[in-house]
């Protein structure tokens, strides 16, 4: 017992320093007494191994055994990995590159052939970047390649990955990483952890002592397949007219998307909503076009002045309204604005055109000849797609993303999820408190809206994946709509399988309910903008959906542990009851704790190959890390014994939370770092 106790401070240290560590913002890892730590926590795996003969376990074993691989791979990336950069100019030849103010020299030459950047078809957003290099030795070739995003260059031990360019394109600045050891030993442990946890998850499904874990191998496999001015006082176009302006093609954002698309943007950076005194988005962009005047002081968004006035400001120039695409003669399309400088190969009557459309408009709406303003808006849609040939989206991708902004209505979404969450959480709390059993009318009710709402979302996400023409999963209100997809997806299974499923449906509802306000709340749908370059690793998708998975399984665990607290507070009989809602909450601790592993392992294997670096101590891997080790308490059970007595476990699952809480909102918001881009 005191071996045990022995572990389990050592390993509440070790999480305590990590928290510490985050929250001072000072860099502790590379000091000799966090280093010691790390030893003593090592020492600490390693003999309680020997100590149970774990080995007689063997999957267990390997879990604990690719901990201690894992840990020596960092010691040796630590002690033995060189990173450093090196520049080189267009058919320049370099063996040597900087560590600090140390030359370091390579076995071989680096020679730029030619350097790239890649932009998005009809835009100036960059893609990629790209560096075609040669590797030679004496004059002898050894090696040629291109250096990428998400696309390395290996030789000999040695890493290569784009970090900068010259402005004039003329040389870039590689990141130099010879790791000879520590990237291959920590592989190693990441492929034994993931072998042994999931073929350990297997066995506790197909295990006839827990039947009721088939239902998370279901899950699982299902999962991862996916001023106040009232309306009197403004002036706009015809509801009907104005959707014919958003018919049309615009630059922004870096894409070429509907107007539509920008009206709803527009509309949501001014008012914060996409509807105002029930005029639509495209009224609401007419309205600010044609009569500026009538509209000046409406804006809602005061908490966000500056950026409302620049916006405000930006669109009355004519600056924003690139809607005029130019065949340039190198071959790529530039989109332009009628204020814009014309490149000089534009000719008269295409300049007259470009210079007068807008203006012209005017003059319609001015006469209220909306026939011939919306003959208009064809020409000017008709030259788009003459002049903007090959940079356009695809005419389903165009409509389907008019559809989406005419459906996504996620506050709505976020709404009903939290009502009826909220409804049957009180509805099962009632009935357990009184020792009653709920009648199955309303815990079939409960499913059948649980699974509409989960169409819908479905229907959501799909149409917002076509648009976007990624996996909707690069920023955070995309992560938390599908966690509340996975939320919804395992209550509904859940739910299903059981004869009294309200309370199941309910903690679905809010945990979902909860991420979709919070979603609306924190960006009121996004733009869908194209990836920024290293986003777009299929390792993003992957690495985003298993750790929202593993979310979503500890948000149920939450409230379920929220519910066995208000059950035990009005019905001191309710044992039997809390009990089995202990039991559904560690069912699904192990595939939580499985997805987080997961999760880690597949961003770190993602950020080795975009930024060379498998683990940085950044705040959001060292949080992520933080829930990790804190929810694997609860796993052992001679370490953590009180943990398996049910009312504690779920006031265990109730405060475990707040790591999740800190690991998604607190980083982005508090701490920073790399991983705060996902806005």
């Amino acid at each position: 017992m005191k071996n045990n106790k022995a572990s389990l401070i050592i390993w509440i240290v070790t999480i305590i320093v990590m928290i510490i560590s985050t929250l001072v913002k000072t860099p502790i890892y590379d000091k000799w007494w966090f280093v010691t730590l790390l030893f003593v926590f090592a020492a600490s795996v390693l003999y309680n191994i020997v100590k149970t003969k774990m080995w007689k376990n063997m999957l267990v074993f390997g879990i604990h055994a690719s901990i201690l691989i894992i840990l020596l791979g960092g010691l040796l990336t630590f002690t033995t990995s060189q990173n450093g950069n090196m520049h080189i100019a267009e058919n320049e030849s370099v063996n040597t590159f900087k560590i600090g103010k140390d030359q370091i020299q390579m076995p071989f030459y680096v020679t730029l052939k030619s350097f790239d950047v890649v932009y998005y078809p009809g835009t100036m957003s960059h893609a990629d970047y790209v560096s075609n290099v040669v590797i030679s030795d004496d004059g002898n070739i050894l090696k040629e390649g291109k250096i990428s995003m998400n696309n390395i260059l290996k030789y000999k031990g040695f890493r290569f990955f784009n970090e900068d360019f010259d402005e004039d394109l003329g040389g870039v600045t590689l990141t130099v990483q010879h790791d000879p050891w520590g990237i291959t030993v920590t592989y190693i442990g990441y492929i034994l952890m993931i072998i042994s946890m999931l073929v350990l998850f297997i066995k506790k499904i197909t295990t006839k002592t827990v039947p009721k874990s088939k239902n998370f191998a279901i899950l699982l496999i299902m999962m991862m397949i996916g001023g106040f001015a009232t309306a009197a006082e403004l002036k706009t176009l015809p509801k009907d007219v104005a959707a014919d302006l958003g018919d049309i093609y615009i630059y922004n954002s870096g894409r070429i998307a509907p107007m539509q698309s920008f009206a709803k943007d527009f509309a949501c950076k001014l008012y914060g909503k996409p509807k105002y005194e029930g005029y639509t988005s495209e009224q609401i962009l007419a309205g600010w076009m044609f009569y500026p005047n009538y509209w000046k002081g409406t804006e809602r968004q005061k908490s966000k002045r500056d950026e409302v006035k620049h916006l405000v400001e930006s669109f009355l120039t004519g600056a924003m309204m690139k809607i005029f695409p130019i065949q340039m003669p190198d071959g790529t399309v530039k989109w332009v604005s009628p204020n814009d400088n014309l490149p000089e190969n534009v000719s008269e009557e295409e300049w007259v055109f470009i210079r007068k459309s807008i203006s012209y408009l005017n003059e319609l709406v001015v006469k209220q000849d909306y026939a011939a303003f919306s003959e208009t808006l064809l020409k000017i849609k008709a030259y788009q797609q003459k002049n903007g040939a090959g940079s356009l989206p695809s005419d389903f991708r165009f409509k389907t993303e008019k559809t989406y902004n005419v459906w996504a209505k996620y506050n709505y979404v976020a709404y009903f999820m939290l009502c009826f969450g909220l409804l049957f959480f009180v509805i099962f709390c009632v009935y357990t408190a009184i020792g009653k059993q709920i009648p199955k009318r309303i815990t079939t009710v409960s499913v059948s809206i649980n699974w509409i709402i989960f169409a819908f979302l479905t229907f959501l996400i799909i149409l917002r994946w076509i648009v976007a023409g990624h996996i909707p999963l690069a920023k955070s209100a995309e992560t938390q709509h599908f966690m509340a997809w996975v939320s919804l997806l395992i209550a509904g299974i859940v739910a299903m399988r059981r004869k009294n499923g309200v309370n199941i449906v309910a903690t679905g509802m809010i945990v979902g309910g909860l991420m979709m306000l919070v979603a609306v709340m924190s960006s009121a749908n996004p733009k869908i903008t194209p990836l920024v370059p290293v986003l777009s690793s299929p390792l993003l998708g992957l690495h985003v959906a298993v750790i929202m998975i593993a979310y979503a399984l500890l948000g149920f665990m939450f409230i379920n542990g929220l519910a066995a607290v208000i059950v035990r507070i009005f019905n001191k009989n309710a044992s039997e009851e809390i009990e089995r809602m202990a039991e559904i909450s560690r069912g699904m601790l192990y595939p939580a704790v499985m997805c987080l592993a997961f999760g880690i392992i597949i961003g770190a294997m993602w950020a080795n190959i975009s930024w060379g670096t498998y683990w940085g101590w950044d705040p959001k891997e060292t949080w992520s890390l933080i829930t990790l080790m804190v929810y694997a308490t609860a796993l052992h059970k001679t370490m953590a014994p009180g943990l398996q007595k049910p009312m504690n476990f779920h006031i265990f699952c109730i405060f475990a939370f707040l790591s999740v809480l800190m690991t998604y909102f607190g980083v982005n918001y508090i701490l920073g770092g790399m991983h705060s881009y996902a806005g």
